[in-house]
């Protein structure tokens, strides 16, 4: 089979949950033997030269790039409140990307065109003059729900009207493009389900994210308590620092010794860390798995976003313990108690950290588990496999 996979950023390095989600279905193509091209914008934000990248990931496709500024320009989000557009999609709209996709399509033919995400259905009449291949989205995230999130979670004021003027105009384009494609991919079942609610009609596939079981390190001595996430995301800055204000306190209070990582890529100059016992800013990291593997407990204190979280996947594949908000694990169908920990009150979480810290055979029992959950249950090659069937159905 031919694939083309459109990208709104290019899919390397390997340090955040979108890219390791196209990353793997790319991989999982090559390795079953079809014919993958990917077509990436290269964003400002998330540049990374493309001649760079290691000769094994080169050789899984045929790889195109072009370089786009998405930065927020206020002047273009203010004057797109009067024209009525969605800002966050007019950000990727490029005239150079449209001349490389012309470009591609008129020298190949592809079976299908893997559309990574919502910002790219704007190239959709493009492909369609110039393909006669199934058009698929593959929705990472319901993204109007993100910014409905924000939007609540945001003081009173200009900034939360704002969030909930981008959330409507998002909702709307999510709405009014939802059966534009041939197929739709959600990411999970939960997804699907609220797909269907917003009227989705097209031809659906559930495929998470595709998981590697490398070795699992042993838990070290002293035990430490991880974060991981991009900092430059509201939600995750938000949840931290609930995270260091509610619950960090009670926890120390009881285990003096023990350490938090936070781990992430654009740390914003303001970000607080100096006031906080034991805790320590690590900044971006070169392996997420590495750092994850290094660490004995995950926190995911997340309340606003959609998807899946791959750091929870990634956490679960090497044996660590997690614990997560409702929203955090949200899309990932493990038993809370089993496979993870579900805490949702600064109380909750607390307890649940003495809880896993103070028992290390209950520690080590959840966290062979939650790897068991991942091989059952994320194995990319299968996930692959089933997605190919898929394929087949609609090309038919």
């Amino acid at each position: 089979m031919r694939i083309l996979q459109v990208c709104k950023k290019f899919p390397y390095p390997l340090r955040d949950g979108e890219v390791i989600a196209i990353h793997q279905l790319t991989r999982g193509f090559y390795e079953a033997g079809h014919k993958v091209t990917v077509a990436a914008i290269n964003t400002k934000k998330h540049f990374f030269p493309p001649d760079e990248m290691p000769q094994e990931n080169q050789a899984l496709a045929d790889f195109h790039t072009v370089l786009l500024d998405t930065d927020v320009n206020w002047w273009d989000a203010l004057t797109s409140l009067f024209r009525g557009d969605s800002y966050n999609i007019q950000r990727f709209v490029s005239a150079d990307f449209e001349r490389l996709l012309s470009g591609i399509l008129k020298e190949n033919e592809f079976d299908i065109v893997q559309l990574e995400g919502l910002y790219l259905l704007p190239y959709l009449l493009t492909i369609r003059k110039y393909s006669n291949a199934k058009i698929v989205l593959r929705a990472h995230n319901i993204e109007h729900l993100i910014w409905e999130r924000n939007s609540k979670m945001a003081k009173p004021g200009a900034k939360k009207w704002y969030l909930q003027n981008l959330a409507s105009r998002m909702k709307e384009f999510e709405i009014y493009n939802l059966n534009s494609c041939d197929a739709l991919i959600p990411i999970s079942t939960v997804d699907a389900a609220r797909f269907v609610e917003l009227g989705c009609k097209l031809p659906l596939h559930t495929c998470p994210v595709g998981i590697a079981l490398d070795d699992m390190a042993q838990m070290d001595d002293p035990p430490t308590l991880c974060y991981l996430g991009s900092m430059d995301w509201a939600p995750n800055r938000e949840g931290v620092e609930w995270f260091l204000d509610y619950v960090w306190p009670k926890v120390n209070s009881q285990f003096p010794e023990l350490k938090f990582y936070v781990a992430g890529r654009n740390f914003p100059s303001d970000f607080p860390g100096k006031e906080y016992p034991n805790l320590e800013i690590v900044g971006e990291v070169e392996n997420s798995r590495a750092f994850i593997r290094s660490k004995t407990l995950m926190v995911v204190p997340l309340f606003s976003g959609s998807g899946i979280r791959v750091k929870i996947l990634e956490a679960m594949a090497e044996g660590r313990p997690v614990i997560s908000s409702a929203i955090g694990a949200e899309g990932i169908n493990a038993v809370d108690g089993a496979h993870l920990l579900i805490a949702d009150t600064p109380d909750a979480f607390a307890r649940q950290i003495r809880r896993l810290l103070k028992d290390k055979d209950e520690a080590r029992r959840m966290g062979t588990h939650a790897r068991a959950f991942i091989r059952e249950n994320y194995d990319n090659k299968k996930l692959v496999s089933d997605l190919i069937d898929f394929y087949k159905t609609i090309m038919k």
